[in-house]
């Protein structure tokens, strides 16, 4: 018997067979033919691509990272089996990691890597250390960072780190990090931003975590904030968001959309399974929906006719789902790049059994378009194409901030801008520019997630 104890959405899972530390899974003191039947059991139900897999006759005592792949809908690039000996995807889904806590982007020259600190998160190790936004790593052990290595970054559990002023310069300081167990807090930052005679409010919101009442208790306490302040215009800042809860996602929508819009319960998404469970949820509206809910506070709702959202290419999953679900109901202004373009969600499983708690599967299991049947399939286009530098020289929430700066000027001037030019994009310009990177293991922590099962 398993139990259903969430409903969230997941989109984008790792396309290969490692788990969340990049290590492939390890047998342990059991037969894989019980990890490997659990995963034959529900690839073979709720999956999206169910039928397309059913009949797949594979050696049930084989290696399961081997036997998931094997399993695998050729198409499926995010669904992925995982053996975790820390927190593992659940609790990594709810909030909580282990690990350094820097979030960074990847650029490439000539064979080496250097990695930009986009933010952390407070009271992570990255934090403790003194790393900020616009620290450059170039170095790891002492050593150049090349394709072979970087990914230690995210999956070492003790790292030194040399920070140099370019990609060319020698460390000008070393700093030593201990993975860690931390609390993701999603808002980053926010505050208001009074120009000429406006007055904006701007929030950089991380991650669609969802940890229960007090997830959403923040949220009401932000926007509470906001409101009081009579906001005239909002900046909501998903560069770096990669997913979450569908629980936060429609918390959000509700607090940003029209007051008509909430209090109607207008439709959110549409979401379509497997034929089965297509047939067995047609008289279950609540399985095939979902609606704005007019249940978040009053005295949070910002009852928005216009929003503007700052995206990059790692913008995916929930984050999109945000976008595209509030785009028929309200003015949505897109600037930045084009978004990841993950249009699926799924449902995380784990089994009870005691010694196979430590495997977790994500399996697709749904489709989602909005209101008006839109897929955010190949990514949402920015209507303002304005790219990241390398490397950062300003702290997020700046007004000098350029992605910060270009979203204040548009709203000023409430006007269409010329496009990015390539000396605010910082890519690709030049032979001997670096090249920004997006690795596998950066892509698969998009997620949309509708639920956990055991």
């Amino acid at each position: 018997m398993y139990r259903l104890f969430f409903f969230l959405i997941l989109a984008g899972f790792l396309s290969s067979c490692k788990d969340s530390r990049g290590v492939s899974p390890t047998p342990g003191p059991y037969s894989y033919v019980r990890i490997n039947t659990f995963t034959k059991d529900k690839m073979t139900d709720q999956y999206f691509w169910a039928d397309e897999v059913k009949d797949k006759d594979i050696d049930p005592d084989s290696n399961p990272a081997e036997y998931f792949a094997t399993m695998k809908y050729p198409d499926d690039h995010w669904s992925h089996i995982t053996s975790s000996n820390g927190l593992g995807e659940i609790a990594d889904a709810s909030g909580y990691d282990k690990g350094f806590g820097y979030n960074l982007t990847f650029w490439e020259k000539k064979g080496y890597i250097f990695a930009d600190v986009n933010f952390v998160y407070p009271n992570s190790p990255a934090a403790k250390a003194g790393l900020k936004r616009g620290d450059l790593i170039t170095h790891m052990n002492g050593e150049r960072m090349t394709t072979d290595n970087y990914t230690d970054l995210y999956y070492a559990s003790q790292l030194s780190l040399g920070l140099s002023n370019d990609e060319t310069s020698e460390p000008y300081e070393t700093k030593t990090l201990t993975a860690q167990t931390y609390a993701i807090d999603p808002v980053l930052d926010y505050g208001l931003i009074p120009l000429e005679h406006l007055t904006i409010g701007y929030m950089i919101y991380t991650d669609f975590v969802f940890r229960g009442n007090a997830s959403l208790a923040q949220l009401n306490h932000v926007f509470q904030t906001l409101k009081a302040a009579n906001i005239d215009e909002f900046i909501l800042d998903l560069r770096y968001n990669q997913g979450g809860y569908i629980f936060a996602v429609k918390q959000l929508c509700s607090l940003l959309a029209p007051e008509e819009v909430v209090e109607n319960e207008e439709l959110l998404i549409h979401k379509k399974w497997n034929k089965a469970y297509q047939e067995r949820y047609a008289n279950d509206p609540d399985r095939l929906e979902e609606h704005f809910d007019n249940t978040v506070p009053l005295d949070s709702r910002l009852n928005l006719k216009r929003l503007w959202v700052i995206t990059s290419h790692v913008t995916a999953s929930a984050s999109e789902m945000l976008i595209s679900a509030l785009s028929p109901y309200m003015k949505v202004n897109v600037v930045g790049d084009l978004t990841m373009g993950k249009n699926m969600g799924g449902i995380i499983y784990t089994p009870n059994d005691k010694d196979l708690q430590n495997w977790n599967i994500m399996l697709i299991s749904t489709e989602y378009s909005n209101s008006r049947e839109e897929s955010v399939k190949g990514g949402i286009p920015p209507m303002f194409p304005i790219l990241e530098q390398f490397h950062h020289q300003h702290q997020l929430g700046d007004q000098e901030e350029p992605l910060l700066a270009a979203t204040l000027q548009l709203i000023t001037q409430d006007t269409i801008v010329t496009p990015a030019t390539n000396s605010r994009s910082g890519r690709n310009i030049g032979t001997d520019a670096p090249r920004r990177i997006i690795p596998e293991f950066v892509q698969a922590k998009s997620r949309l997630l509708l639920g956990i099962e055991n």
